[in-house]
């Protein structure tokens, strides 16, 4: 079988490169689909360096108001949000596309971790491959993440990831684009449900991460409360624009809750 091990894997993860493939080495007879076994492979899984440094984080007051205003909701919305302040963080590294139904899947098969409940068979349908795994809650992003020797990103490291340094409202910019993120733009529809990870490359954050916010909200290491997280980057069902911005903390999740509406992304720590 082609491809690194998850040990080469690890060590080339460790050593800070910025893109590597997440591919360990599973037997035949391991895989009930070959074409899982194929997208797998192929699907690379780039780790972004987010250098040391300060960032803008949360929302201002002005701001608050102006959103308010454009978009119906009361300012206590976004109570959360206050005060917009500096944070330092030091360097780590955040993969740059979210967790896919393929990655999870072979975890999955290589560990005999519970297959997602929306997976026929064991195993997801062909469409799903590269869009973002959901059904998962917080204990299995964790444990994902520890397969592959990454860990999940706090808040901070999520919002820096998505918005840079320079306190934008969105990933790509102060005004929002319609056609960079996965949302849903009919208040009257479920929404269309998850694209590909790979599907929005115009709503990439000035690091170059792609897919921060609609598509599935994603779980941070930290919460409110120690039984919960922070989700991070509203979902495909966001008709709401003000959930779509990387400082939004509208959404957080129990620890047991594996909603269709939630993924994840791993991330690192640097020397």
């Amino acid at each position: 079988m082609s491809g690194i091990t998850r040990r080469e894997w690890i060590r080339s993860a460790g050593s800070g490169i910025a893109a590597c493939a997440l591919s360990p080495v599973l037997p035949d007879s391991s895989l009930t689909s070959q074409g899982l076994r194929r997208a797998f492979l192929d699907a690379p899984t780039p780790l972004v360096v987010i250098p040391a440094g300060t960032f803008l984080m949360g929302t201002t007051l002005q701001e608050v108001q102006a959103l308010a205003t454009a978009y119906g909701y009361h300012p206590s919305w976004m109570d959360g949000e206050l005060p917009q302040r500096q944070v330092y963080l030091p360097a780590y590294a955040i993969q740059k596309y979210p967790v896919t139904h393929a990655q999870f899947a072979a975890f999955c098969l290589a560990t005999g971790y519970p297959a997602r409940p929306n997976w026929p068979s064991g195993v997801p349908p062909g469409h799903l491959l590269a869009h973002p795994v959901n059904h998962v809650h917080r204990a299995d992003a964790l444990a994902f993440a520890a397969w592959i020797g990454l860990r999940l990103p706090t808040e901070a490291e999520w919002e820096k990831a998505a918005r840079g340094v320079d306190g934008r409202t969105f990933p790509w910019g102060d005004a929002f684009d319609p056609f960079a993120c996965q949302w849903n733009s009919d208040p009257s529809s479920p929404g269309s449900g998850t694209a590909p990870v790979t599907a929005h490359p115009s709503g990439a954050s000035p690091y170059g991460v792609e897919d921060m916010v609609g598509n599935l909200g994603e779980w941070c290491a930290d919460g409110p409360v120690p039984t919960t997280a922070f989700i991070k980057g509203g979902a495909w069902t966001s008709h709401e624009v003000v959930n779509l911005r990387p400082a939004a903390r509208n959404m957080s999740g129990g620890d047991q809750n594996p909603s269709r509406f939630y993924g994840f992304r791993c991330a690192r720590s640097l020397p």
